[in-house]
């Protein structure tokens, strides 16, 4: 019986092994399921974010403020806010600073006075009103001199997206007789050189200040043009002034200036020339301030005002020391000082967009019934800016 177990054991074995042979080749043959490969995820990466460097307008307005000039200087001053504003109008919102030169001639009271280029707006219209016409007598003034400070001296922007500007405005030639270094033609190729444009704007009639002014404006590239003695500027008031200019006011009582005691008070100071505006100007001043809120900046004042700066992360307001701070926030707690400033914030807000709605509906009226001046120096401003703006891709 131990010898039949073994035997029983194979047979079994062979058996089984034989039938699964059998059923291998029998039965019906069934693949496998294929087996699906799994597709590759495709995971949309997001673009970086393109930074855009906003284009750059620099102006340097070079005035004659000699005696017969009065009329031009007095309309400049009234129209220079409307300016900003025509500038701060382009696509995309370009950057603005402006500079001044104003000049009379050797043994005048000064040949020149010079301020550098700002974005500080309201700095440039307080040195504006600071022009007053005088001197002359001889008919020839030391433009070279002028032109000199303008090109030489002014912070210029750097890149290729920065449009370069001088305005020359007056009704007298260059003097040719001055053997001081300063030569119109030499440094109006300089100018060239530098990518700045030289626009020339004849007042009156002059055939020498023609010719002169003719040969600046070729050799650098910028428009000759010719205005009324007087500038030929229209004073223009629409039922919507006296309102701005209220606003305006309610709006500049919103800044917060801050610095050293020196500073604070050269911030108010250049607040009172501007609320002493006529109301027109001061309507268009309030809607530049408009124009820039309506692109994400809410300032009150060009420069010092604390809410702009700590809402553009320029300062902290933790890191201020109380002594810079204005009077009525020193003694606050740090609490206080930032409800004070959601508080003026608040208020801001508010009359920002009364503003925008009371500056599209007085644009809509000049639009209407005012007709486009085009002989005037603020016309001619707007002309040669438009068509040179296009150069660096600024639309108007």
């Amino acid at each position: 019986m131990e010898r039949i177990r073994p035997a029983l054991s194979y047979l079994l074995v062979g058996t089984a092994s034989a039938l699964g042979l059998w059923a291998a080749f029998s039965l019906p043959h069934k693949s496998p399921p294929p087996v699906e490969k799994p597709q590759p995820v495709l995971v949309a990466t997001p673009p970086k974010p393109v930074s855009v460097q906003r284009p750059q307008v620099d102006v340097v307005f070079v005035v004659d403020t000699t005696g017969s000039m009065s009329s031009l200087i007095s309309g400049a001053k009234k129209k220079i806010w409307e300016l900003a504003r025509y500038i701060a109008q382009g696509q995309p919102a370009p950057e603005l600073r402006v500079g001044l030169v104003a000049y009379r001639d050797v043994g005048d009271e000064y040949v020149t006075k010079f301020f550098d280029l700002t974005d500080d707006i309201d700095g440039v219209y307080q040195n504006l009103t600071s022009f007053a016409a005088g001197g002359g007598g001889d008919t020839p003034e030391h433009v070279a001199k002028a032109l000199h400070d303008a090109v030489y001296r002014s912070s210029w922007g750097p890149g290729k997206n920065t449009l370069k500007m001088v305005y020359l405005v007056g009704d007298a030639p260059p003097h040719s007789d001055y053997q001081d270094g300063f030569d119109f033609r030499t440094i109006a190729r300089e100018a060239r050189s530098r990518g700045i444009r030289i626009n020339t704007v004849r007042c009156g009639s002059d055939e020498d200040t023609r010719a002169s002014f003719t040969e600046i404006a070729s050799l650098t590239g910028g428009d000759f043009s010719t205005i009324d003695q007087s500038g030929g500027m229209t004073d223009v008031k629409t039922p919507f002034d006296e309102e701005l200019a209220r606003l305006n006011r309610a709006l500049t009582e919103t800044a917060i200036p801050w610095g050293d005691a020196e500073r604070r008070t050269s911030i108010r100071r250049k607040a009172e020339s501007n609320l002493a505006a006529p109301a027109e100007a001061q309507a268009a001043r309030a809607g530049y301030f408009g124009l820039a809120k309506a692109r994400g900046r809410t300032a009150a004042v060009s420069d010092g005002d604390l809410l702009e700066d700590v809402a553009n992360n320029k300062v902290r307001l933790e890191a201020v020391a109380p002594a810079a701070l204005p009077e009525p926030m020193q003694a606050m707690s740090a609490g206080e000082r930032s409800r004070y400033l959601e508080d003026k914030r608040k208020q801001r807000d508010e009359v920002l967009n009364q503003i925008n709605g009371l500056a599209a509906k007085r644009d809509a009226y000049l639009k209407d019934s005012t007709p486009a001046s085009k002989g005037g120096f603020d016309g001619k401003v707007r002309e040669s800016v438009k068509k040179q703006a296009a150069d660096i891709g600024l639309l108007y």
